[in-house]
């Protein structure tokens, strides 16, 4: 019931929205932006300004749509440029990062939103051979990261700049990754203490590719979450300055066609309805939750944004449990990350 008396009160009082704020000359990119949350979020840089903004799409007929309705509804036009990408697929989180650095022509970037999401119903396996939750949530999403990093970077590494200019990388994240615990993985004695191993396992990568792995999203937004940690740790100069903020961001429940899959027949659908009319957010709000963390300062870098301040973290997110999670994980992405950075002959200097 506590659950349930949040999502009550988080639906009736929504976080400040952040209008106020320009982001006149910068370039924008966001993944997942052709419906719900990533088109909200759209909408509202190019009201409050924004230059450039660049967007995703895997199907061009439905990006170039999007893109014609945001221009409409913002009154602007010439702004928003559509890019194919497939998070299903490695080969086009690739060519995404590249399309995106030849867009850029020598411009700065300034924010990246990985927004771009999935929750299945069914086992599903992508080409690469991975479970779709996992591969879209969190190793396309951490790949996507690192190669947009270096270019992000760029903008700051030889100049001071003020605080409200300093380029963000901001992944969208849930407050479901709270609720794993060490027990819902696997037994303590399949955790490495170390991450220097020769011959990497990949055991809790592959525990949650199994069929019968329950609580797939959340695992995937944990591992999400240990990854953006861990770039963050990377990040901080040895001055302690820092040319790049790395957040993540809880929008809280919110309406909208993440969770489709779940909604098949109509008596799913009439409790759906039922269920986002009494506990969930609009994805207007949502949307302003996300556009809100990409001007948060310093001190929300390495830290979960949720609107109206930073989340109080918990569980699997601290302490020694939290830790050896936290090592294990990113040594089996990072493995997994660099193997992928190999085959295509790109550059990716996270560690």
């Amino acid at each position: 019931m506590a659950g349930l008396y949040r999502l009550y009160h988080d639906k009736h009082n929504p976080p400040p929205d952040f209008s106020h704020i320009s982001f006149h000359g910068k370039t924008i990119v966001i993944t997942g932006a052709t419906s719900g949350l990533g088109f909200e979020a759209s909408l509202k840089f190019l009201q409050q300004g924004v230059s450039s903004l660049i967007i995703s799409s895997r199907d061009h007929a439905r990006g170039q749509q999007a893109k014609n309705e945001l221009e409409s509804r913002a009154g602007r036009v010439g702004v928003v440029t559509v890019l194919p990408l497939d998070m299903s697929s490695f080969q086009s989180v690739v060519e995404f990062a590249s399309r995106v650095n030849s867009e850029l022509n020598g411009r700065k970037l300034d924010v990246v939103v990985l927004n771009a999401g999935i929750m299945h119903r069914d086992y599903t396996l992508t080409e690469d051979g991975w479970e779709d939750t996992l591969q879209v949530n969190t190793l396309s999403t951490a790949l996507l990261a690192g190669l947009l990093l270096p270019t992000l970077q760029q903008q700051s590494n030889n100049e001071v700049v003020a605080e409200s200019d300093v380029p963000h990388l901001v992944i969208v994240s849930s407050g479901t990754a709270v609720r794993v615990r060490q027990k819902d993985l696997l037994p303590p004695s399949s955790f490495s203490s170390s991450s220097s191993s020769s011959s990497p396992s990949h055991a809790l990568l592959e525990y949650i590719t199994q069929p019968s792995t329950r609580q797939k999203y959340e695992i995937s937004k944990l591992f999400l979450e240990y990854t953006s940690r861990c770039m963050a740790e990377q990040t901080i100069n040895p001055n302690g300055s820092l040319n790049v903020i790395i957040n993540t961001v809880k929008p809280g429940l919110c309406a909208s066609a993440l969770g489709r899959q779940y909604t098949a027949h109509w008596y799913e659908r009439w409790a759906a309805g039922v269920f986002n009319w009494l506990f969930a957010r609009s994805a207007e709000v949502g949307g302003r939750v996300v556009v809100s963390a990409c001007v948060q300062g310093y001190e929300s870098h390495g830290r979960m944004w949720k609107g109206d301040g930073l989340f109080d973290e918990t569980g699997t997110l601290l302490g020694k449990e939290g830790k050896a999670l936290k090592d294990q994980a990113w040594s089996e992405i990072l493995d997994v990350l660099k193997e992928q950075a190999s085959k295509y002959n790109v550059p990716f200097n996270l560690r």
